[in-house]
Protein backbone atom coordinates (compact mmCIF):
# COMPACT_ATOMS: atom_id res chain seq x y z
CA UNK A 1 0.00 0.00 0.00
CA UNK A 2 2.72 2.45 0.92
CA UNK A 3 5.18 1.20 -2.36
CA UNK A 4 1.80 2.16 -4.24
CA UNK A 5 1.01 5.54 -2.70
CA UNK A 6 4.91 6.50 -3.61
CA UNK A 7 4.70 5.28 -7.01
CA UNK A 8 1.41 7.86 -7.45
CA UNK A 9 3.12 10.68 -5.54
CA UNK A 10 6.31 10.45 -7.77
CA UNK A 11 4.28 10.25 -10.80
CA UNK A 12 2.69 12.77 -9.91
CA UNK A 13 5.52 14.99 -9.11
CA UNK A 14 7.54 14.18 -12.71
CA UNK A 15 4.91 14.86 -14.23
CA UNK A 16 4.08 18.28 -12.98
CA UNK A 17 7.87 18.88 -13.46
CA UNK A 18 7.98 18.04 -17.15
CA UNK A 19 4.56 19.42 -18.15
CA UNK A 20 4.40 23.33 -16.36
CA UNK A 21 4.39 24.89 -20.01
CA UNK A 22 1.73 22.78 -22.17
CA UNK A 23 -0.72 21.80 -19.08
CA UNK A 24 -1.12 18.39 -20.51
CA UNK A 25 -0.72 16.93 -17.17
CA UNK A 26 -3.52 17.48 -14.34
CA UNK A 27 -3.94 16.53 -10.71
CA UNK A 28 -7.53 15.63 -9.14
CA UNK A 29 -8.34 15.45 -4.95
CA UNK A 30 -11.86 15.20 -4.36
CA UNK A 31 -14.03 13.51 -1.19
CA UNK A 32 -17.36 12.78 -0.82
CA UNK A 33 -19.42 10.13 0.31
CA UNK A 34 -19.17 6.08 -0.57
CA UNK A 35 -21.57 3.27 0.04
CA UNK A 36 -21.15 -0.46 0.05
CA UNK A 37 -24.07 -2.17 -1.93
CA UNK A 38 -24.61 -5.80 0.48
CA UNK A 39 -27.21 -7.54 1.55
CA UNK A 40 -28.05 -6.61 5.50
CA UNK A 41 -30.47 -8.85 5.97
CA UNK A 42 -30.21 -10.67 9.73
CA UNK A 43 -27.95 -7.89 10.84
CA UNK A 44 -28.89 -5.68 13.50
CA UNK A 45 -26.11 -3.12 12.55
CA UNK A 46 -25.57 -2.40 9.20
CA UNK A 47 -23.14 0.80 8.52
CA UNK A 48 -23.08 0.56 4.67
CA UNK A 49 -22.11 4.36 3.91
CA UNK A 50 -18.82 6.29 5.07
CA UNK A 51 -16.69 9.14 3.62
CA UNK A 52 -14.33 8.22 1.12
CA UNK A 53 -11.73 10.27 -1.53
CA UNK A 54 -9.80 10.03 -4.27
CA UNK A 55 -6.45 11.44 -6.17
CA UNK A 56 -5.97 10.95 -9.97
CA UNK A 57 -2.66 11.95 -11.77
CA UNK A 58 -3.61 12.27 -15.33
CA UNK A 59 -2.27 13.38 -19.02
CA UNK A 60 -4.21 14.96 -21.87
CA UNK A 61 -3.57 13.29 -25.38
CA UNK A 62 -5.97 15.87 -27.29
CA UNK A 63 -9.06 15.19 -28.51
CA UNK A 64 -10.52 15.54 -25.08
CA UNK A 65 -8.84 11.40 -24.27
CA UNK A 66 -6.60 11.17 -21.20
CA UNK A 67 -5.12 8.06 -19.36
CA UNK A 68 -5.46 8.50 -15.42
CA UNK A 69 -3.83 6.45 -12.28
CA UNK A 70 -5.57 7.17 -9.08
CA UNK A 71 -6.33 6.01 -5.96
CA UNK A 72 -9.45 5.93 -3.99
CA UNK A 73 -10.44 5.04 -0.63
CA UNK A 74 -14.28 4.24 -0.27
CA UNK A 75 -14.51 4.33 3.69
CA UNK A 76 -15.12 1.82 6.59
CA UNK A 77 -18.32 -0.67 6.68
CA UNK A 78 -19.69 -1.73 9.54
CA UNK A 79 -22.14 -4.98 10.02
CA UNK A 80 -22.69 -6.64 13.14
CA UNK A 81 -25.41 -9.30 14.82
CA UNK A 82 -25.61 -10.53 18.31
CA UNK A 83 -22.97 -13.05 17.80
CA UNK A 84 -20.28 -11.26 15.39
CA UNK A 85 -19.09 -8.20 13.92
CA UNK A 86 -17.28 -7.36 10.59
CA UNK A 87 -15.60 -4.57 9.28
CA UNK A 88 -14.62 -3.75 5.78
CA UNK A 89 -12.26 -1.56 4.26
CA UNK A 90 -12.00 -1.54 0.32
CA UNK A 91 -9.37 0.46 -1.48
CA UNK A 92 -8.32 0.81 -5.00
CA UNK A 93 -5.57 1.88 -7.37
CA UNK A 94 -6.82 2.53 -10.99
CA UNK A 95 -5.66 2.72 -14.86
CA UNK A 96 -7.79 3.78 -17.35
CA UNK A 97 -9.25 6.36 -19.89
CA UNK A 98 -11.09 9.40 -19.96
CA UNK A 99 -12.38 11.22 -21.91
CA UNK A 100 -13.91 15.42 -21.46
CA UNK A 101 -17.06 16.10 -23.76
CA UNK A 102 -17.08 20.20 -23.44
CA UNK A 103 -20.82 21.06 -22.32
CA UNK A 104 -19.70 25.15 -23.07
CA UNK A 105 -17.71 27.54 -21.88
CA UNK A 106 -16.87 26.36 -18.84
CA UNK A 107 -19.10 23.48 -17.94
CA UNK A 108 -17.84 19.45 -18.90
CA UNK A 109 -18.55 16.62 -18.92
CA UNK A 110 -16.16 13.34 -17.96
CA UNK A 111 -16.52 9.78 -18.42
CA UNK A 112 -14.00 7.27 -17.17
CA UNK A 113 -13.33 3.52 -17.63
CA UNK A 114 -10.85 1.27 -16.45
CA UNK A 115 -9.34 -1.40 -14.30
CA UNK A 116 -8.97 -1.05 -10.85
CA UNK A 117 -7.15 -3.37 -8.41
CA UNK A 118 -9.27 -3.52 -5.08
CA UNK A 119 -8.45 -4.20 -2.47
CA UNK A 120 -10.79 -5.39 0.68
CA UNK A 121 -9.29 -5.84 4.18
CA UNK A 122 -11.99 -7.61 6.68
CA UNK A 123 -11.82 -7.67 9.99
CA UNK A 124 -14.23 -10.31 11.76
CA UNK A 125 -14.56 -10.66 15.46
CA UNK A 126 -17.12 -13.82 16.29
CA UNK A 127 -18.56 -14.18 20.16
CA UNK A 128 -16.21 -16.76 21.74
CA UNK A 129 -13.80 -17.46 18.64
CA UNK A 130 -11.95 -14.29 18.47
CA UNK A 131 -11.04 -11.99 15.87
CA UNK A 132 -9.19 -12.40 12.48
CA UNK A 133 -7.61 -10.33 9.80
CA UNK A 134 -8.05 -11.02 6.11
CA UNK A 135 -6.97 -8.95 2.99
CA UNK A 136 -7.63 -9.87 -0.40
CA UNK A 137 -7.12 -7.99 -3.56
CA UNK A 138 -8.99 -8.51 -6.87
CA UNK A 139 -8.72 -6.52 -10.21
CA UNK A 140 -12.01 -5.26 -11.09
CA UNK A 141 -13.54 -2.71 -14.13
CA UNK A 142 -14.51 0.43 -12.68
CA UNK A 143 -16.51 3.40 -14.13
CA UNK A 144 -16.98 7.34 -13.52
CA UNK A 145 -18.83 10.00 -14.66
CA UNK A 146 -17.80 13.70 -13.44
CA UNK A 147 -19.81 17.46 -14.51
CA UNK A 148 -16.91 19.85 -14.36
CA UNK A 149 -17.28 23.76 -14.22
CA UNK A 150 -14.39 25.88 -15.00
CA UNK A 151 -12.70 28.25 -12.35
CA UNK A 152 -10.23 29.25 -14.25
CA UNK A 153 -8.34 27.76 -17.50
CA UNK A 154 -5.87 25.16 -15.25
CA UNK A 155 -8.73 24.94 -12.14
CA UNK A 156 -11.97 22.91 -12.75
CA UNK A 157 -14.39 21.41 -9.78
CA UNK A 158 -16.04 18.27 -10.51
CA UNK A 159 -18.77 16.57 -9.22
CA UNK A 160 -18.12 12.78 -9.91
CA UNK A 161 -19.51 9.21 -9.26
CA UNK A 162 -16.63 6.47 -9.28
CA UNK A 163 -18.05 3.04 -8.66
CA UNK A 164 -16.56 -0.43 -8.96
CA UNK A 165 -16.65 -3.85 -6.84
CA UNK A 166 -15.16 -5.16 -4.05
CA UNK A 167 -14.59 -8.85 -3.67
CA UNK A 168 -13.14 -10.85 0.00
CA UNK A 169 -13.70 -14.27 0.82
CA UNK A 170 -16.44 -15.02 -2.21
CA UNK A 171 -18.66 -12.75 -1.15
CA UNK A 172 -18.65 -9.51 -3.73
CA UNK A 173 -20.43 -5.87 -3.21
CA UNK A 174 -20.51 -2.49 -5.76
CA UNK A 175 -18.91 0.31 -3.95
CA UNK A 176 -19.59 3.95 -5.20
CA UNK A 177 -18.14 7.34 -4.53
CA UNK A 178 -19.48 10.33 -5.02
CA UNK A 179 -17.22 13.09 -4.81
CA UNK A 180 -16.72 17.18 -5.23
CA UNK A 181 -12.99 18.00 -5.87
CA UNK A 182 -10.81 19.92 -7.62
CA UNK A 183 -9.01 19.10 -10.87
CA UNK A 184 -5.48 21.11 -11.25
CA UNK A 185 -3.81 21.54 -14.92
CA UNK A 186 -0.16 21.91 -14.84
Amino acid sequence: MKKQAIVLAALIGAASAQAQSNEQFYVTAAAGSTHLNVECSGATTCDSSDTGGKLVGGYKFGNGFSVELGYMSFGKFKFADSTEALTLKPTAITLGGAYALPLGTDWGLNVRLGIAQVKTKGDAVVVGLGSGLRSESKAKAYAGVGVTYAISPTVKLELAADSTNAEIVGQKGAVRLISLGATFAF
